[in-house]
């Protein structure tokens, strides 16, 4: 069951935490960008 808090003191942890995910999402997209650019010599 998912507990659903509307307590404003967890609200800079979860923005934090959300902030975090955008950024690993955008590492990661640019990891296999460059991968997929690089990799070249595959038939």
């Amino acid at each position: 069951m998912t507990i659903i808090s509307n307590d404003p003191s967890f609200w800079p942890t979860i923005n934090y935490v959300r902030e975090y995910n955008y950024f690993q999402a955008a590492c990661l997209t640019a990891v296999v960008y460059d991968w997929g650019v690089h990799n070249d010599n595959v038939c």
